[in-house]
Order: C-alpha cells, then sequence, then structure tokens
C-alpha cells in the first residue's frame, strides 16, 4: 500500500521560495511527517514532486508507504493554500499494461575517471534530449517498462546549497506512455523511485491510465 498526498503550496510564502531554490530543505520539512528518527524516516521511502499549474499555482506530490501525519508539518503559517489531500494508493500492474507516466529526473552516468578513495566515478549530468532518451530507455530495461510516447522539457542545470556545497543536477521531466514488460521490477520502480537526487525532489513516477 502507497500513500498519496497533494498539498496546495503558497507561492508567496517565504519558506515555499526558499525550498524551491533547495528541494532538499524541502525534503526534510516533509520528513518530519512521518515519525522522528532515520528508523520511521527511511521506512516511508518518501518521494516527492513539485508540480506548477497553468495559472502558476503550485502542487506539491508526496508518495510514501507510511500514512503521513501532515498535523506533526512543522511550517510557516503560509505554507500551505489548504489542508493536504491524502489518499492510498495501490496500484494493480500486469505485463503488457500501457500508461500514461509523468517524472522528474535527474539524468546522469557515472564519469570513467575516479576521484583518490572512492570506487566509483561523480556522477555527470546528461543535458541532451538525445542522452536524456537513452537513459530513460536504459531506466526502462532494468525496471520493466518500455517507451510508447514521450516529450522531455529540459530544467536544469539545477544548483541547490546543500551542506555548504553547490550541488548541481540535470532536472529534466519526461512525460509519456509506457509499456509494463516486467510487472514486479516495474512495481519496485514505482515504490522506489527512478533515478538518482530521490532526496532532492527527482525520482517520483507518476502513472494514470489511458483516456
Amino acid at each position: 500500500m502507497l500513500y498519496l498526498s497533494l498539498l496546495e503550496l503558497n507561492p508567496r510564502s517565504r519558506q515555499v521560495q526558499s525550498e524551491l531554490r533547495s528541494t532538499y530543505e524541502m525534503h526534510r520539512t516533509l520528513a518530519k511527517v512521518f515519525g522522528e528518527g532515520a528508523e520511521a524516516q527511511s521506512a516511508a521511502r518518501c518521494l516527492f514532486r513539485v508540480d506548477e499549474d497553468r495559472q502558476g499555482g503550485l502542487r506539491l506530490l508526496v508518495q510514501s508507504q507510511t500514512p503521513p501525519q501532515w498535523a506533526a508539518l512543522t511550517a510557516a503559517p503560509d505554507y500551505l493554500c489548504g489542508p493536504p489531500q491524502v489518499k492510498p494508493f495501490a496500484p494493480v500492474l500486469q505485463n503488457g499494461q500501457t500508461l500514461a507516466f509523468r517524472l522528474r529526473a535527474n539524468p546522469a552516468k557515472r564519469s570513467s575517471a575516479k576521484p583518490e578513495g572512492k570506487r566509483q566515478g561523480n556522477r555527470v549530468g546528461l543535458y541532451r534530449e538525445d542522452e536524456r532518451r537513452a537513459w530513460l530507455a536504459r531506466q526502462g530495461v532494468m525496471h520493466g517498462f518500455v517507451l510508447e510516447a514521450l516529450t522531455v522539457a529540459d530544467e536544469g542545470p539545477a544548483s541547490m546549497p546543500v551542506k555548504g556545497r553547490a550541488a548541481v543536477f540535470s532536472a529534466a521531466r519526461f512525460e509519456g506512455v509506457l509499456r509494463v514488460t516486467d510487472a514486479a521490477a516495474f512495481a519496485s520502480a514505482v515504490v522506489g523511485g527512478v533515478g538518482s537526487g530521490k532526496g532532492f525532489g527527482f525520482g517520483l513516477l507518476s502513472l494514470s491510465r489511458l483516456k
């Protein structure tokens, strides 16, 4: 069972504006509604994404494996435009199923150069559209889906202050249609997210039935 929460953020709120500049701070704000301590927050496996509508409104979508306690949200009085909406979500996934999807992700690859003391190279962002399409296709091989239709919108590079240094992400939004090829692997991707940077508002795979 998953839980989906929808929060209408106030774009005029200083806290909202600050957290949009560094979404890791938004992650820290959200973590508090899943209980105290690293164990409770890890069990929630919280994924989130901020979407902007055509009128400039901000919609924060939060997915978790444990029910959020939004009464425990520590935020400025003007942070939200209304009470959070929460619903349980139990996706039924089958091989061959075709679904519309939306994903904000951090397309990246490991560099071949390995810094001293590290087993792997640093992640390098992918910025060309063909690289990003190829990246998502590779994610599909790993996570049990193939792409039927795809649009890519560039949002990066996105630089955010994290622990006194600038972290840079290759932010991109993917929308389109996919077909499930391995329901078990795909279900794991829905729960765990796709790609890296999940604590920064990346990785949440939103699904809907085709109209």
